[in-house]
C-alpha cells in the first residue's frame, strides 16, 4: 500500500491532498476562439477524477493568441472568465487543486534571438504585465494555482539563456541580468494577486545541447527565484529542437524517471518544495517521494492511460491500473500534428463527449469475438462493460496474438505489462467465455447464435521465399524476437518499419552487428509509429553504429548473405550469419470474409481490417464494440 504519495502538502496558500500532479499538456480540444468547449471540459474532468492532488490545465496564452491553428486556451481577457470558472469549479468537485499553465504564445512561437534581443525594454515590461494580468484572471476564475512555464525554451528561459540573451539593458548581459526577467515576472504576479494564489515554476534543469543552459546555471537561477514561488517543477530539454523531444517525453527505449537525478539536486539546494516530471508511474512516484528525492511528482501519460489510476492506487488496486506503454501517440498527435489528443491504450481519451462506458447498452446482446490479440481483447472487454455476453475464440493456448512477440525485447516490458493487464482484465470478467486452442470457423460462430460478430484475427507476416529459405540463415522477425529462431552475431534486418528498427535496436543491445536494408529513402523509414519515438529510435541506432542501406531491393538471400541491388541495378552481397525478415503483415481477407454471414452485424477490426499499430487496433475494436 502506497503511503508517501498520499500525504498532503502545503504549497503557499493551498493544501494539496496528495503528491501527484496532472502535468500540463495541450489536448487541442479548445474552441478555435480559445474558449472552453464541452470536449475540453469533459476531458479535463476525466483527469480530475483520477484522484490526483493537482490538475494543471496546459498551454494557456497570456497574450492575444496567435491564429496558428491550434485549439488552445487564452487568459488575456475577462471574456474567458465564465469558461475558466467552470473548469476550476469542476476540478474542485473532485477535491483537487485547480492549476493553469501560463505561456506567451506569440513569443513562444518565435525564434529566441528575436524575442530576447529585438524587443524593447517597454515590450519586455509589457510581457511581464501580461503574465501578471493573466495570473489575476486565473485567481478570479477560481484557480488555486498557476504554473509559469519557464522551461523547454519558453519565454522565461529565452531571457535566461546565455546563448541567446545579449541585451544591454537590465534584462540581459550578466548572469544577474539574465535572471531579471524571471524575478520581475514573479514579483509582478505576487503583487498583482496579493500572493493569494500558489505559484509553480517549471524549469529545464539543463537544455542538453552544447552552448545552452547547464544544470549548474539553472540551480543558481532557481536560488534567485525560490522566494517568489511555492514549488519548483523540474524537467529538461527544449521543445523547439526535435532531436530533444525524446528527452522531454521519453519513449519506451529510454529509462523511466530520467529527470529524477536532476530534481534531487534542486531538492538538496533549495528550501522550497520540488516536483519532477518525466516518465513516472505511481510506483516510481512513491519511491521518489518516500526517499525524499522530491516532494511531488507530475505526470500526464500515466493518467491518460488510466484516468482512475491515482484512486486505484489509493485503494490498493495497483494491479487494476491500465499501464501506459510510452508509445507517445498522445504527444506526437498534439505536438507534432496539432491534432486532438488520443491514447493508444485508452480509447476514450479526447472523446469523452462521444463515448460513455458507464452507460450500458439498452439491450444485452450475444457477441462473438474471433481472435485474442490486442484488438480482440479490447473488443471483448468493451462489450462486457456494455452489458453484453461475449464468447472469444483464440486459436492458440495463449492470448495476445502477434503483440506478444512485439513485447519480447528487454526495453518492451511496459508493453508486456500492458498486455498482461489486458489479458488478466478479460479473464476476470464473468461475461466473457474463452474458447482457447480453437481455430474459429463460420460454422462454429453460427452455432453460438450471436447477435454480432467482431473479427479480430490479425494479419499474417509477409515472408517471401529466398534461396536460403528453410535454413537458419533466414528467419521471420517474430520468431527471432520470441527466441524461437537463433540469431547469429552479424545480422541483416530486411525492412525498416518500426518493427524492424526496434528489433535492430534489441540486437545491438545484445552486442550484435546489425545492418538494415529497405527500399525507402532514409528519411522515410520507420512507418507505423509515433514521430517522437522514431526520433529516439534513429538516434539510438545511430549511436549503436547500425548501418543503413536504403533505396535497396533484396534480390535473394543465399549461403553468402543478402544480395541487394540499388536503383541503378548494381548488386552487392551483405555477408551475415542471419537475415531477419521484417517486411510487414497482410490481412488474410479470405479467412476474414468467411465470417461475413455469421450474424446480422459483423465487424472487422485491428490488423484484420488494416495492418495497424496498438492505437489503431484498440480504437477500431472499441469503436465497433460501442456500436453493439
Amino acid at each position: 500500500m502506497k503511503k508517501a504519495i498520499f500525504q498532503p502538502i502545503k504549497l503557499g496558500p493551498v493544501t494539496v491532498k496528495n503528491r501527484i500532479e496532472v502535468a500540463p499538456a495541450c489536448p487541442f480540444l479548445a474552441g478555435h476562439d480559445a474558449s472552453v468547449t464541452k470536449e475540453f471540459y469533459d476531458y479535463t474532468m476525466s483527469l480530475a477524477k483520477s484522484g490526483a492532488g493537482i490538475v494543471t490545465i496546459g498551454v494557456t496564452s497570456v497574450d492575444a493568441r496567435e491564429p496558428v491553428g491550434g485549439r488552445t486556451l487564452s487568459l488575456n481577457s475577462p471574456l474567458y472568465m465564465p469558461d475558466l470558472a467552470d473548469l476550476s469549479e469542476g476540478i474542485h468537485r473532485y477535491g483537487a487543486v485547480a492549476s493553469i499553465e501560463l505561456v506567451h504564445s506569440k513569443y513562444m512561437l518565435s525564434h529566441p534571438t528575436m524575442v530576447v534581443n529585438e524587443t524593447s525594454t517597454q515590450e519586455v515590461e509589457n510581457i511581464i504585465d501580461q503574465f501578471a494580468s493573466a495570473a489575476l484572471l486565473a485567481k478570479n476564475a477560481g484557480f488555486d494555482m498557476i504554473m509559469i512555464h519557464g522551461g523547454h525554451g519558453n519565454v522565461p528561459s529565452m531571457f535566461f539563456s546565455k546563448k541567446y540573451n545579449h541585451r544591454t539593458d537590465r534584462f540581459g548581459g550578466s548572469f544577474n541580468g539574465r535572471c531579471q526577467f524571471g524575478i520581475e515576472l514573479l514579483q509582478a504576479i505576487r503583487e498583482r494577486t496579493n500572493s493569494e494564489i500558489a505559484v509553480e515554476y517549471r524549469i529545464s534543469a539543463e537544455e542538453v545541447l552544447p552552448g545552452t543552459t547547464t544544470l549548474h546555471e539553472t540551480l543558481e537561477y532557481a536560488k534567485r527565484i525560490q522566494d517568489y514561488i511555492d514549488i519548483l517543477h523540474v524537467s529538461r530539454g527544449l521543445l523547439e529542437v526535435d532531436e530533444l523531444l525524446p528527452v522531454i517525453n521519453a519513449p519506451v527505449y529510454l529509462p523511466k524517471a530520467m529527470n529524477l537525478p536532476f530534481a534531487r539536486e534542486f531538492k538538496k539546494q533549495l528550501h522550497i518544495p520540488v516536483s519532477v516530471v518525466g516518465s513516472f508511474d505511481l510506483d516510481l512516484a512513491e519511491q521518489a517521494v518516500a526517499d525524499g528525492d522530491v516532494d511531488m511528482v507530475s505526470m500526464i501519460r500515466t493518467i491518460l492511460a488510466d484516468t482512475d489510476c491515482v484512486e486505484k492506487a489509493r485503494r490498493g488496486e495497483d494491479d487494476k491500473i491500465r499501464p501506459c506503454i510510452r508509445c507517445n501517440t498522445c504527444i506526437s498527435r498534439t505536438h507534432s500534428q496539432f491534432k486532438t489528443v488520443r491514447c493508444a491504450v485508452n480509447p476514450v481519451i479526447g472523446r469523452e463527449t462521444v463515448f460513455d462506458l458507464n452507460h450500458r447498452a439498452d439491450v444485452s446482446r450475444k457477441v462473438v469475438v474471433v481472435g485474442g490479440g490486442p484488438a480482440g481483447l479490447e473488443a471483448a472487454r468493451t462489450c462486457a462493460k456494455r452489458g453484453h455476453t461475449v464468447t472469444l475464440f483464440e486459436k492458440l493456448d495463449t492470448l495476445g496474438g502477434n503483440f506478444r512477440l512485439a513485447c519480447a525485447a528487454g526495453f518492451k516490458q511496459e508493453m508486456k505489462k500492458y498486455l498482461d493487464w489486458s489479458i488478466a482484465d478479460v479473464m476476470s470478467r464473468p461475461e466473457i467465455t474463452l474458447k482457447m486452442n480453437t481455430q474459429a470457423t463460420p460454422e462454429m460462430v453460427k452455432k453460438e447464435k450471436p447477435d454480432a460478430v467482431i473479427v479480430a484475427v490479425g494479419a499474417n507476416p509477409i515472408i517471401p521465399a529466398f534461396t536460403a529459405s528453410g535454413t537458419d540463415k533466414v528467419v521471420w522477425v517474430g520468431d527471432a524476437e520470441s527466441g524461437r529462431a537463433p540469431v547469429g552475431s552479424t545480422v541483416v534486418v530486411a525492412g525498416a518499419g518500426f518493427t524492424g528498427l526496434e528489433f535492430a535496436l534489441a540486437m545491438t543491445r545484445e552486442g550484435k552487428k546489425v545492418t538494415v536494408v529497405d527500399m525507402l529513402p532514409l528519411e522515410k523509414i520507420g512507418q507505423g509509429g509515433s514521430a517522437i519515438n522514431l526520433i529516439a529510435l534513429k538516434q539510438l541506432l545511430q549511436e549503436a553504429e547500425v548501418e543503413f542501406l536504403c533505396r535497396r531491393r533484396i534480390k535473394d538471400i543465399d549461403s553468402r548473405g543478402v544480395i541487394v541491388s540499388d536503383e541503378d541495378g548494381n548488386e552487392q552481397i551483405i555477408a551475415c550469419d542471419t537475415a531477419v525478415l521484417s517486411l510487414g503483415f497482410k490481412p488474410d481477407s479470405t479467412y476474414t470474409d468467411s465470417f461475413t454471414d455469421t450474424a446480422a452485424a459483423v465487424y472487422v477490426v485491428g490488423d484484420a481490417q488494416k495492418v495497424a499499430n496498438v492505437w489503431q487496433a484498440n480504437t477500431t475494436a472499441f469503436d465497433k464494440a460501442m456500436m453493439i
